[in-house]
């Protein structure tokens, strides 16, 4: 039996456009969990300024310092605000996408051929607010190639599994 090496050029025009994806966004749980943090550094933060206030005698300089915090995290909110709405996965018949950004927009596909394995993970912030994250690994990286923030336990299970289902009839 002899092979024979064919490398066709591809017509763009028959691609599938994944700009055209309709992506399904995460829990809003994932933005009162990022809340929560910002909220706990920022307590952190004012009990240290208040400390640097009452032993220091450098009132401009904790006022200044004050001000400058209150904007980056004012602009810290903001952002994870903007991002919440950017924030998405997209399951179709031969891959995932996951979309994210707000300056800079992200978007990864990958086909359920190159899966490796996939996980879900579950803080201790993550079980407070009933969210997950699914991650989805392919060779050669140490860590997740997707990281999907902010799932409910339901859905992140069923995605797995869905995936994982996608997985094994690769195989057969």
């Amino acid at each position: 039996m002899e092979y024979k090496f064919t490398n066709a050029p591809v017509d763009l025009d028959t691609l599938p456009n994944h700009q055209e994806l309709k992506y399904t966004p995460v829990s809003k749980a994932r933005l009162h969990k990022v809340f929560s943090v910002i909220a706990i550094w920022l307590l952190l933060v004012i009990v240290g300024i208040t400390v640097l206030y009452i032993f220091a005698d450098v009132p401009y300089v904790t006022l200044g310092l004050s001000a400058g915090i209150a904007l980056f995290f004012a602009l810290l909110i903001a952002y994870q605000l903007a991002l919440q709405k950017n924030i998405g996965y997209a399951l179709r018949e031969r891959d995932i996408a996951f979309k994210r950004g707000v300056l800079f927009e992200k978007i990864t596909i990958i086909p359920f051929n190159r899966i490796q394995h996939i996980s879900t993970s579950v803080g201790i912030l993550d079980r407070f607010f009933k969210i997950a994250n699914l991650n989805i690994f392919t060779a050669g990286g140490s860590g997740s190639d997707i990281n999907i923030p902010g799932l409910t336990p339901e859905i992140a299970a069923r995605l797995k599994d869905k995936i994982a289902h996608h997985l094994t009839e690769a195989d057969v």
